[in-house]
This record gives structure tokens, sequence and C-alpha cells, in this order.
């Protein structure tokens, strides 16, 4: 990403950009440049950070170039790239650590903070830079361009969607004017992706009319497959909404603050990624204040990142409870396993024996690629060992 200016116009001292969504980083293998080490680049002169960086090669992600001055001919300085920790908000930030060495003269080091926040519903990145210096031990600097190239192996990945898309930004200059920068982005073969999703449903519990259940839902996607889009389930008629266990529901307001009921809480929920080292993992909510007739039912996932996933609940056309995922993350997601409670916190009531018949759910998930694949999973439903002799005892006289 190169921004440039011309000679006599503002000075440029902010920049913030936006990345389509699905135009993300894999953080996996990636090491963080510490504080300490940042403030130590900071305090250094610029010819011992060339020599010797203060992070560390493993969080590099590429490298910077720097134009300043008037005239046709800038003076280029060049630096580097690394990630570094949360920072102004966000829970990760780049930091871009630039030698200021011309010639004989040694103006120190330039370090320069962004911090990466992440949409918690879409993962769509927005990147905040602090400001750019416009002077360096008394000496004015006229920055002209700022030229950013991310280019470690196996870091950047694609959108699996192929709508025509843009990265956005914003340059602030010294006078509190803003310019508004957009670049049109769009990538191709997104038909070529497989879309494969496979789910796995099972209740646990008493298997009697009136008992209710508890259930896990396991979602696995191969590698290299198109991204979701959008995930509905729909459950047989032999589950239904057991109203009386509505009760603390959390707004989105307390969610908010930190501050939803004990009560509320329904259920967990683990999405394991190859962006991260470790899973992102967190309590499922019943939350009213989405608009929908019924509470959604919210899975608050922390890890590295934090993401929000909530689904809409209603009645399908067949009559079955419904749960819709609207909107998916265009991000890889090779497991992802939503438990929901059982007995007196169990929010499904078993509407008939679910021992009598294997019972059948309806899936339908769109890819970011628009492909579709639907499925009907069979409940899995561990049966007292004396129904399992009682029915194929019947099937035996037949």
């Amino acid at each position: 990403m190169k921004l440039s200016r011309e000679d006599g116009s503002q000075r440029i001292t902010r920049l913030n950009t936006t990345l389509p969504p699905g135009l993300t980083g894999k953080l996996a293998g990636v090491s963080e440049c510490s504080e300490a080490a940042l403030k130590e680049a900071e305090a250094k002169p610029g010819a011992e950070e060339k020599q010797s960086p203060s992070c560390p090669l493993a969080s590099q992600l590429g490298t910077v170039n720097v134009g300043a001055g008037s005239g046709p001919h800038p003076l280029y300085v060049q630096g580097h790239a690394y990630l570094a920790g949360p920072y102004e908000g966000a829970p990760l930030s780049m930091a871009v650590i630039t030698p200021a060495v011309a010639g004989p003269f040694d103006l120190g080091t330039v370090v320069v903070r962004a911090a990466l926040h992440l949409n918690p519903e879409t993962a769509q990145i927005t990147v905040t830079s602090d400001p750019i210096p416009t002077s360096l031990a008394g000496i004015a600097l006229d920055v002209r361009s700022v030229a950013v190239h991310v280019d470690r192996d196996q870091f950047t990945l694609n959108p699996t969607s192929c709508a025509e898309m843009a990265v956005g930004g914003e340059a602030l200059s010294i006078l509190g004017q803003a310019a508004q920068l957009s670049q049109r982005f769009q990538v191709g073969g997104c038909s070529a992706l497989a879309f494969k999703p496979k789910l796995s449903l099972s209740l646990a519990g008493r298997t009697g009319r009136g008992g209710t259940p508890a259930l896990k839902a396991v979602l696995s996607m191969g590698a290299g497959e198109a991204n979701i889009a959008r995930a509905q389930v729909t459950l047989p008629h032999s589950e239904f909404i057991d109203n009386a266990h509505f009760r603390n529901l959390c707004t989105r307001v307390q969610y908010g603050a930190g501050a939803c009921p004990a009560g509320s809480v329904i259920g967990f929920a683990k999405a394991q990624t190859p962006l991260l080292e470790a899973p992102l993992e967190g309590p499922v909510y019943l939350m009213s204040g989405f608009g929908h007739t019924l509470p959604d039912v919210a899975a608050d996932l922390n890890g590295q990142i934090h993401v929000f996933a909530h689904a809409r609940v209603d009645k399908g056309k067949s009559g079955g409870l419904r749960s819709t995922f609207e909107v998916v993350p265009d991000a890889p997601v090779s497991k992802f396993t939503l438990e929901m409670q059982g007995g007196s916190r169990g929010l499904l009531e078993n509407s008939v024996d679910i021992c009598d018949k294997p019972q059948r759910a309806l899936a339908a998930f769109t890819a970011q690629s628009g492909k579709t694949f639907r499925s009907q999973p069979t409940l899995q439903v561990k049966c007292p060992k004396a129904r399992h002799r009682k029915r194929h005892a019947k099937r035996g006289r037949r």
C-alpha cells in the first residue's frame, strides 16, 4: 500500500485504512514485538537500529519505504513493519520502525504504531495509525510518501467472495482536513472452491416426551474450501422451545457493558481456525434487543481476537425450530462447536419420544462464493437399552 502527495500540498499526519471483508492475515506462527522492544527502538540511534533491529524477525510482517523532502527528488529511507500487541483498544497493532539515517545525519529511530481494529461480527479490519511525525530532532519532516509492503510468506489471506470490493481509507492533514481514499479490490476463481460443510447434531439427557435434552452441534469445514456466509439449521418437530426457561435474558446494552446476568448463559461455543494458534471460545447467551420476536442465541468468542456471532431463532416453513446465522465472517473455520445446556436450564423440550424413530434436521448453508449446500443430519441420541430391545423385537415380528 502506497500513499503519496504532491510537493507543496498539505502534509499528511495520519492514515486510516479499512480492508475489504475477508482480506486478513494468518496470525498463527507470528510472534508479537513486545512493548519493551518498541521502547528500546525509540531510544536507539538510527544506525544502531539498522544494524541490530529491536523487534524479533519472527514478528516482522514486511517493509516500509518513506520519502521525505521537497522538490522532485525526495530522500527515501527504509524500515520494517512488525506485529505488536494490544493498542488503543484494539487487540493487535502494527509497529512501523524506521531508522532516520541520511548519509552522515542520524536523527534517531521513528516508531509509529497502527491499531488493528476488528469488527467482531464481520472480522473486517480497520487500521488506525498514530500521527506521522512532522519534525525530528528539531528538523522539519516533509513526508511525501509512505509505502508499506506486507510480504511475510503465507501471511496475507484472500477473501473467498469474488464480489467487487474496495480498500477504503482516510488521510488527515496537519491542518485537520481529511481526504477520502478508495482503491478497487476484487479476487477471482471463487467458483472453483469446494463447499461441503459437515454438520453433526446430538442430544443428551431424557429422551421421552417432555424431556429437556442438551444439544451439541459440530460443524466442520475442509481446508481450502469457500468460507460460510450464512448458516441455517431447522430442528425436527420433535424439538420445541420450553418457554418456561426464558429467563434472565441479556440485553444488548448489558452485553456492551459486560454485565450479562449469569442466568442468561445457556451454553458454550468454540471455534477453531488455522489463522490462530489457539481456538476462540466463550459463553452462549440468550439475548434480546435484535428486533426479533424470540430472543437470539449469541456466542461470545474470545481469545487473541474477539468475535461475536448471533443467530435469529424462529419457526421454519415446516414448523420446526429454526436458527439462522445471517452474518458469518469470511474467514476459515475448521471446526465450530456449540453446546446448549439441558435439564432445568435447557431451552429444548421433546414433543415425542425421540427414540421411537430417527429424527432429522435440515441444514442450509450459503458460501461467500455464492454456492449453496444442504444436508439432513440425523439427531444422534443415546437411547435406553431396554427400548432398543423392544424396537428390535417389533421389527422381528414384522
